[in-house]
């Protein structure tokens, strides 16, 4: 197995919203997802300090950095649907 020649870099930012409105996914379902990357997010914080080596604390931060902002743009996603929703019923 030869490794990757491109190397992530933590500092990357995504200007983007990773997650766009579909209307055939469930509000529910869009919220349960986000709960497990929050959940997840948490685990990996506390557990990462005490089980990882310390080479690798920077790499746990960045992973769950990432399942916190895939859960806030779910959230965000989640939101705007539901808003849009309302306002084709409100006219």
């Amino acid at each position: 197995m030869t490794e990757s020649t491109t190397k992530s870099n933590p500092r990357d930012q995504v200007t983007h919203h990773p997650f766009t409105v579909r209307h055939d996914i469930p509000l529910l379902d869009a919220l349960e997802h986000a709960a497990v990357y929050l959940n997840c997010a948490e685990v990996l914080a506390h557990q990462a300090p005490t089980v990882a080596r310390p080479d690798h604390s920077s790499s746990l931060r960045w992973a769950s950095q990432q399942m916190l902002a895939n859960a806030r743009a779910l959230i965000v996603a989640s939101i705007t649907g539901q808003q849009a929703a309302q306002a084709k019923v409100d006219v």
